[in-house]
């Protein structure tokens, strides 16, 4: 009666092991999976302005053309037409005006037609690098 008990037991602690094994075996997989890949200044570009905008230059749409962007003076490319608020701004687009902008167009610059909000600083950072560099 015992030998049954034993090998029936034997067989338990067998599968409790290879259990053991393979859950371990699971962890280290999940622990080893990389981080998410920062957002994509294209992807996000495309998706949040490229309705509106476009990054070929002088590809006007219902707003004008981002390409180039840093440097300019805000409100003064010629072909679209502007907010007497954005024209009037002298604002020049650098990284950290993009970055109020897009944090929100309305506070940046009152009175201007753009409404546009971006809460995410890393999605802000993703436009902004795109806007800079084309990546």
């Amino acid at each position: 009666m015992y030998p049954a008990l034993y090998r029936h037991r034997r067989k338990l602690v067998r599968f409790g092991l290879v259990l053991r094994l393979l859950t371990a075996a699971h962890m280290v997989h999940a622990q080893t999976v990389p981080a998410s890949e920062p957002p994509s200044g294209a992807r996000l570009f495309t998706q949040q302005c490229g309705t509106c905008h476009s990054v070929k230059p002088g590809e006007v749409r219902a707003g004008p053309s981002l390409a180039g962007i840093i440097g300019k003076t805000a409100g003064k490319q010629a072909g679209f037409a502007y907010s007497p608020a954005l024209k009037s701004s002298s604002m020049t687009w650098n990284a950290a005006n993009i970055d109020r902008w897009l944090t929100d167009s309305s506070a940046t610059v009152a009175g201007s037609f753009m409404n546009y909000r971006q809460v995410d600083p890393a999605k802000r950072k993703a436009i902004v690098t795109f806007l800079s560099t084309g990546k």
